[in-house]
């Protein structure tokens, strides 16, 4: 068999180059300027993503219809568990792309997915999946065996339901016909005959699912092919391949998928070929292509990738490839710029994190580390990107670190909009190389990069500079009590400085036991601080002393600090900690380690937010230093009216679920 596959579509370079430039609408020219190509990694920009309002209609003028299938078999993923709401909320997202189909979930299993179909009507996503294109579809099964079509409760679901479309799944592995179900291939047969005439005759459009599709064509090729034939011949509108165990190779599965659609188009039937992949050999996106070379016209996946054991193929990645690399349709015109902002959208509903390394959507996608590579990006932006980034709604990013060189220094600069001599880009550049060689990682510590630019520049101003600080971590027993027999109490002035969110927590401060019956952790700290008008100047000067109890001596530190700052900026009360995160870097593991601390600031508003990072031998020196340069960079971009953070077209918070690249 040819190897042909893997070198892509037969689609010409030069002309896929042209349909980027297409696509991208005339801004391929625009990435040639540094802003455009790359932005400042600890920058970010509050978007809403939108849902609904599909740009086009889906399904009938494209080359190959997505049937999206996250809300079932996307949800049979550990650690993802949908409400009814998040699944409506999916759904909207999905609407909003185009996707030919939506597979709502199996109507008779359980009382989420009852709920779900009554709320797609009543939530008023029906008209709005209508007005676009989308159907929605319900899955099942054939009959049972030794029962009618007309008497089986789950076919009489799957008609009950106001979906348009069923799909129904059906073996068409003959050893799992006998061992599975305990019926024999002729039995298995007659089943997906009787069931997809059943459902056709109620008026339901009908897909079948061959499960184990390919390794019931290894075991038995005449039975396997024959499954699908009946399905065909018995009114299915698709019949769908599924590389259930996720084993087969791209050529087998262009090779058996080209037998199926020669063998259903034999038989005259008005039924398409459609695949279904499994990513357990990491090749659910591949072979789903294979099988649109093989003839197939549908292709069934997940947003993301998700799915049982290692995933199914990624929906979204597959119609990015589709369309970019093969020239086929497989969504609505304008939809492909949406791709990012629903990855990122439905990761968040599904309380995954986003997969910054996730062909197109990531946010690492186009990113660019090493400065040999920026330098080259500058000259030529195509160089290490594949296409146009914006054509997925992504964009490429230079990002700060060790390995970089001067001209990601100059592209991050201006990106951020500074403009920064070659002498100043040396001198942050080697305090980057000597920070990181030191434990710290700036590469997504956006904010304690920004800091350095600052810094940098002669006409900058820093609003406060710590003199000393002293933290005492104390443990006290007076004997007779428990915690929680202590009264509650604190310092008042905290009242006036802490976020609303933070002000609980500091006055049950006394509270904490500490590691015997009877003691008390105390966490006390004093910082001297020169907080400063508009220049550094002594005039300007006001020197703050500050004593602060905490929770813990991290707590204390961010109390005491506020305290000598918040009067003078009190756009620090919108500001809190988000996360906090240690890392112990020596392999070892010893107490002795350099620990790295990264911090996640937000603005309590609008939950934008930027991240620092600090190391040191000493914890709390590494977390002063974080801890410093978020209030620092804060005080810079915050105001009453709220945080001016830059850092693309997708918050970060919404790509990932959580805090990430920054």
């Amino acid at each position: 068999m040819s190897l042909s596959l893997l070198s892509g579509a037969p689609l010409a370079s030069r002309s896929v180059a042209n349909l980027n430039r297409r696509r991208a609408g005339g801004r391929a020219q625009k990435s040639k300027e540094m802003p455009s190509l790359f932005r400042f990694p600890g920058s970010v920009r509050a978007v809403v993503p939108k849902a609904a309002d599909s740009p086009g209609s889906a399904g009938d003028d494209a080359d190959v219809v997505c049937y999206d299938t996250t809300l079932r078999d996307g949800s049979q993923q550990v650690g993802i568990s949908l409400t009814c709401d998040d699944k409506l909320a999916v759904a909207e997202h999905l609407v909003g792309l185009g996707v030919a189909y939506i597979e709502g979930g199996y109507p008779g299993s359980n009382p989420k997915d009852v709920e779900f179909f009554s709320r797609w009507t009543s939530s008023g996503l029906a008209d709005r999946a209508a007005a676009g294109g989308t159907k929605l579809a319900a899955f099942g099964m054939t009959h049972r065996r030794g029962v009618t079509a007309d008497d089986d409760e789950g076919l009489k679901t799957l008609t009950d339901c106001l979906a348009p479309c069923v799909c129904i799944v059906a073996k068409a592995w003959d050893e799992q016909c006998e061992k599975v179900l305990g019926v024999s291939p002729e039995e298995n047969i007659a089943m997906i005959e009787e069931s997809v005439a059943h459902l056709v005759a109620a008026g339901k459009e009908v897909m079948v699912d061959c499960e184990h599709y390919f390794d019931g064509r290894k075991a038995n090729p005449e039975f396997a092919v024959k499954c699908a034939v009946s399905a065909a011949k018995s009114g299915a509108k698709f019949v769908v391949l599924c590389d259930t165990n996720g084993g087969t190779l791209p050529w087998d599965v262009e090779e058996f998928t080209r037998e199926v659609k020669e063998a259903v188009d034999a038989t005259g039937a008005d039924c398409s070929v459609g695949i279904h992949c499994h990513n357990d050999t990491s090749l659910a996106v591949a072979n789903s292509i294979a099988a649109v070379r093989g003839g197939a016209t549908m292709v069934q996946g997940c947003v993301n990738g998700y799915g049982e054991r290692t995933g199914n193929a990624d929906l979204l990645v597959v119609a990015a490839n589709l369309e970019l690399k093969m020239g086929r349709t497989a969504l609505p015109e304008g939809s492909l710029q949406r791709l990012t902002q629903v990855s990122a959208a439905v990761a968040k509903l599904c309380s995954q994190h986003q997969d910054p390394r996730q062909p197109y959507m990531g946010s690492s996608a186009f990113a660019h580390k090493g400065g040999l590579h920026v330098a080259a990006l500058q000259k030529m932006p195509a160089s290490y990107n594949h296409i146009v980034p914006s054509l997925v709604g992504n964009e490429a990013r230079s990002v700060i670190s060790e390995l970089s060189g001067r001209g990601n220094i100059l592209s991050a600069a201006m990106a951020s909009g500074r403009e920064v001599s070659k002498e100043t880009a040396a001198q942050v550049l080697s305090q980057i190389k000597d920070l990181e060689s030191r434990g710290f990682v700036l590469e997504d510590a956006g904010a304690s990069v920004d800091i350095l630019f600052r810094r940098a520049d002669p006409n900058y101003r820093a609003p406060f500079n710590v003199l000393e600080f002293n933290v005492t971590a104390s443990n006290s027993s007076f004997g007779g009590f428990t915690p929680n027999e202590l009264p509650l109490g604190g310092d008042e002035r905290l009242q006036d400085v802490l976020p609303e969110d933070e002000l609980e927590a500091p006055f049950t401060h006394r509270q904490q036991a500490g590691y015997k019956k009877g003691s008390v952790a105390v966490n006390q700290v004093v910082v001297k601080v020169d907080v400063f008008d508009n220049d550094t100047t002594p005039a300007s000067r006001n020197t703050q002393l500050c004593v602060a109890e905490g929770n813990g001596p991290v707590n204390a530190l961010a109390n005491a600090l506020r305290l000598a700052l918040t009067d003078k900026f009190p756009q620090l009360k919108q500001i809190h900690l988000q996360d906090y995160k240690v890392d112990l870097l020596s392999t070892a593991g010893t107490s002795a380690a350099v620990t790295r601390v990264t911090m996640d600031f937000a603005d309590k508003d609008t939950d934008i937010t930027w991240r620092t990072v600090g190391a040191h031998a000493s914890i709390i020196e590494a977390s002063f230093r974080a801890l410093v340069d978020g209030m620092e960079y804060g005080i810079a971009q915050c105001s009453d009216d709220g945080c001016m953070v830059d850092a693309g077209p997708v918050q970060a918070a919404d790509r990932e679920g959580a805090p990430s690249s920054r």
